[in-house]
């Protein structure tokens, strides 16, 4: 009997091993001929989900629609009442409409009782001047962040360049992560 089942796993994981190797060289030989050079900038990064939201000015804001902007996207893992958050928010401010047409930013809450009330009032209170969304914690899920003040920039390519989590950020670093996703 524990000979089957050892015979059974074995087979099983050399089944799987085999598996993913087959589908990384179907994935390679894809890569290669849409790059026929040979160079791939995002191969070692990863591919950033879909989402759709909506700001709480009525603004649409998607990964899908970005990349048909062409435009890479950032995206700040807010809640309205993180104290390292609110230390970035007056940066954030202040850069935004420098790159405001050049990269598609948002703030979402990952908070659910944030909703478009609260983000409203605080966008009131705060001056703040960037599409905020309210709660919607599961896109935080999606990208794998694990907590708010956490700041993503995805590439015209629909891929993760940079995530920068729980951080405090200064004006100049936010400039150079926007620059960053824009060369």
């Amino acid at each position: 009997m524990f000979k089957s089942i050892k015979i059974i796993s074995l087979s099983l994981m050399a089944l799987l091993f085999f598996t993913a190797c087959n589908f990384n060289n179907s994935k390679s030989s894809e890569k290669q001929a849409a790059n026929p050079d040979g160079i791939d900038k995002n191969s070692n990064l990863k591919k950033a989900p879909q989402f759709e939201v909506t700001t709480i000015d009525g603004q649409k804001i998607s990964l899908e629609q970005s990349l048909a902007d062409n435009k890479p996207l950032m995206i700040y893992f807010t809640a309205s009442w993180c104290p390292m958050c609110a230390q970035n928010w007056p940066a954030i401010s202040e850069v935004y409409p420098e790159y405001k047409d050049k990269v598609n930013f948002v703030a979402i809450s990952i908070d659910p009782t944030d909703d478009k009330d609260v983000m409203v009032k605080l966008a009131e209170e705060k001056n703040l001047n960037f599409p905020i969304v309210e709660g919607t914690p599961q896109i935080m899920l999606d990208f794998g962040v694990e907590s708010q003040a956490t700041t993503v920039g995805v590439n015209e390519d629909g891929y993760v360049e940079f995530q920068k989590d729980k951080s405090v950020l200064t004006a100049e670093e936010y400039r150079d992560l926007f620059e960053q996703l824009i060369n």
